[in-house]
């Protein structure tokens, strides 16, 4: 059986910003090149449990989610999502730099996974995000039972179970809540918060994120990390 490539639509630093270039060694992966990044050195914490909070969301990349992973459609060809994705980004201003906080959320039972998300609400942000959500939706094909039992129905409210059924994925529209994570779960009282908030102290400028392009990525096979595929510049 050939394996399906799977798509996603995301917002990230552009390459040469100081946050993307953290943000991918921190996560050890850079989803531009597709290369393994060596991690940054924090006191008192080994490289190897940065690597292991950090395993989930290295499959992806620094990001921030605007259309969740999801396999094309039958019928539906790359270059017409392709497309898609450009007229949308073609109808959105590049969003202006905003500042970020690191945010401990909630990762099921007694764990948490660390983030950093706007300090503030960013209405066009949430804007961009309704656009991609609903426009790309008719390009996706239907959740198979697998994926659906991922995304853990049970634990979800009412609202996010009809967007998972409507859309492929419950943190939509009004339960957008924008964020790049940095952990996957992780103890409440890690050392890595304290670590993470302590060098993200002592560089502010990583406290900061400016989106110029959306941003189509893909992921070949099962199990393998997402790549950029393409990038298309907002209101060009």
């Amino acid at each position: 059986m050939i394996p399906e490539p799977r798509y996603a639509v995301y917002l990230a630093p552009e390459p040469h910003e100081p946050l993307w270039q953290f943000g991918s060694a921190w996560l050890g992966y850079d989803a531009v090149t597709g290369a393994d990044v060596t991690h940054p050195v924090l006191p008192g914490i080994a490289p190897e449990t940065i690597r292991e909070a950090t395993a989930h969301p290295r499959l992806y990349g620094l990001h921030v989610t605007l259309k969740a992973p999801f396999r094309l459609a039958d019928g539906i060809t790359v270059d017409e999502f392709q497309r898609a994705v450009e007229v949308v980004a073609q109808r959105h201003d590049p969003v202006a730099s905003f500042p970020l906080t690191l945010e401990a959320r909630k990762a099921g039972e007694d764990r948490i996974f660390l983030c950093l998300a706007p300090a503030e609400t960013q209405p066009h942000l949430h804007r961009l995000e309704a656009d991609a959500v609903v426009t790309l939706d008719p390009f996706r094909a239907p959740l198979k039972a697998g994926e659906i039992a991922r995304r853990k129905p049970e634990r979800l409210g009412r609202k996010e179970r009809d967007y998972l059924e409507i859309y492929g994925y419950p943190h939509v529209l009004d339960c957008f809540r924008p964020h790049l994570s940095l952990t996957g779960p992780i103890a409440p009282d890690s050392p890595l918060r304290d670590a993470l908030a302590q060098q993200l102290a002592n560089e502010p400028a990583l406290l900061t994120l400016a989106c110029r392009s959306l941003l189509l990525f893909e992921q070949h096979e099962p199990g393998a990390r997402f790549r950029i595929r393409q990038r298309y510049p907002l209101g060009a």
